[in-house]
C-alpha cells in the first residue's frame, strides 16, 4: 500500500521522515490522497544532511523526557510541516488545533500543561486519544528568523520538568542550521574569488578594446605551439600586421576613431579566424596571429581576404583605410626572437614597397 501525504489544519507529515507507525498527521487528519509521494520541500525542508541526525535526536528526546511524542515542526508562513517526528506506540496521536495554532503564532517558549485547562479550549472539540500538554521552542536561524519549533506533546497532563533537555536539544539544531548557512556562505564566497580569479586572468592577458589576446600571454602560448609543431611536424604561420599611417589618421580624426578601426579590424580577423587560431593586439596598431598546421600560402590567403575587407569596410568618412603585413613560416632550427624578427622585416618591407599589400617569406 503506497504512503500517503497527510495536510490538515496548518500540518503536512512526509510519512518517510517519520518512526515505524507514524504514518498520520499530527492533527484532526483529513487525508489528501496523492498519486505519489510527496516529500518536504527542498527550499523550506530539512536539508539532507540533517534529516538522519535529527530524526535521531526526536527519537532519543521522546525516550529521555518519557513522553509519547517528539517532533520538529518547520514554519512556513500560514502552514507547519513536520519534519522528523517520533511517537511510542499507535495508533498516531492527533494534535488538535487549539495547540497547533498556538505552536504557529507563538514565536516564543511554550508550555501547555493541561489545555483542558485554558479557557479557549471548550472552542475546541478534543479527539481520542488526543494531545493535551505541549512543550515547545523555537529554533532560529542565526539572523533570529524563525525556522521551525521543536516540541514535545503528552497525552495527560505534564509539566515537563525535565525542559532543560529540549532546551539543548534545540540549541543543537541551531548550532545544525548556523553551520550549514555557514558552509553555504563559504561555498557561495569560494565561488566568487573563483570568478574573481578567473576574471582577473582574463584581464591579465587580454586586451580592453578589441578583447584580443595581449602580449602577456604570448611567451607561453607561442612555446605551446612550437612543441606541438615539432611534435606533429605541421607547419606553423605567423603574421604581422598593422593599419598603414595609423597614427595620422589617429591624429586627425580623433582616438575614438581611432579606436573603432581598431576594433573592426579585430573583429574582421575574429571572423575570418579559426577556433584554433591565435590572435593579439601586438601594439598601437598592430596585431600577430599565430596560425597551427597551415602553410605558407594558406596564411597569406587569410591575411589578403582580411586586407580586402579593410578596404572596403574600414573607412573614415572620405580617407582610404589599407592593412600591410608580413607573413612567414616558422622553421623548428630557429629562435622565437629570430622568427618574430623576420616576420617585423617583412612588415617594413610591405610599407617600403608602398603599403596595402602582404610579403611573404
Amino acid at each position: 500500500m503506497p504512503l500517503q501525504h497527510i495536510r490538515c489544519q496548518g500540518f503536512s507529515a512526509n510519512p518517510r521522515t517519520l518512526d515505524t507507525g507514524w504514518q498520520h498527521v499530527l492533527c484532526s487528519p483529513t487525508v489528501e490522497k496523492e498519486t505519489e509521494e510527496t516529500l518536504p520541500s527542498k527550499e523550506s525542508g530539512l536539508p539532507d544532511e540533517l534529516q538522519t541526525p535529527w530524526q535521531r535526536m526526536v527519537s532519543l528526546l521522546r525516550m529521555t523526557m518519557d513522553v509519547p511524542m517528539a517532533l520538529v515542526m518547520h514554519h512556513q508562513n500560514a502552514d507547519m510541516d513536520v519534519l522528523v517526528a517520533s511517537q511510542e506506540g499507535s495508533p498516531p496521536l492527533a494534535l488538535p488545533e487549539y495547540l497547533s495554532d498556538k505552536m504557529r503564532t507563538s514565536g516564543a517558549r511554550l508550555l501547555v500543561e493541561d489545555a483542558r485547562n485554558e479557557p479557549e479550549w471548550s472552542r475546541h472539540a478534543a479527539m481520542a486519544p488526543g494531545v493535551i500538554a505541549c512543550l515547545g521552542e523555537p529554533i532560529r536561524h542565526t539572523d533570529g528568523r524563525l525556522f521551525g519549533t521543536l516540541c514535545v506533546m503528552d497525552q495527560k497532563p505534564n509539566a515537563f520538568p525535565h525542559h532543560d533537555l529540549l532546551t539543548e536539544f534545540r540549541c543543537t539544531m541551531e548550532a545544525h542550521l548556523d553551520l550549514m548557512a555557514t558552509r553555504r556562505a563559504l561555498t557561495l564566497e569560494a565561488e566568487k574569488n573563483e570568478a574573481l580569479s578567473q576574471q582577473l586572468a582574463r584581464e591579465a592577458t587580454t586586451d580592453p578594446l578589441t578583447g584580443l589576446l595581449n602580449r602577456n600571454s604570448f611567451e607561453e602560448r607561442f612555446f605551446q605551439e612550437i612543441a606541438r609543431h615539432k611534435r606533429a611536424e605541421h607547419p606553423l604561420s605567423i603574421i604581422i600586421c598593422d593599419l598603414d599611417r595609423f597614427k595620422e589618421l589617429n591624429d586627425t580624426k580623433g582616438r575614438s576613431a581611432g579606436d573603432e578601426l581598431l576594433v573592426t579590424l579585430a573583429t574582421l580577423f575574429k571572423e575570418r579566424l579559426r577556433a584554433h587560431d591565435l590572435i593579439w593586439r601586438w601594439g598601437g596598431d598592430e596585431f600577430l596571429l599565430l596560425l597551427p598546421d597551415t602553410p605558407l600560402m594558406g596564411a597569406v590567403e587569410v591575411v589578403e581576404s582580411v586586407r580586402h575587407l579593410v578596404e572596403e569596410k574600414a573607412q573614415l568618412e572620405t580617407t582610404r583605410v589599407t592593412l600591410s603585413a608580413g607573413v612567414t613560416n616558422f622553421n623548428p632550427n630557429e629562435s622565437q626572437d629570430d622568427c618574430l624578427a623576420r616576420c617585423n622585416r617583412l612588415l617594413e618591407a610591405a610599407k617600403e614597397k608602398g603599403r596595402n599589400c602582404v610579403i611573404l617569406g
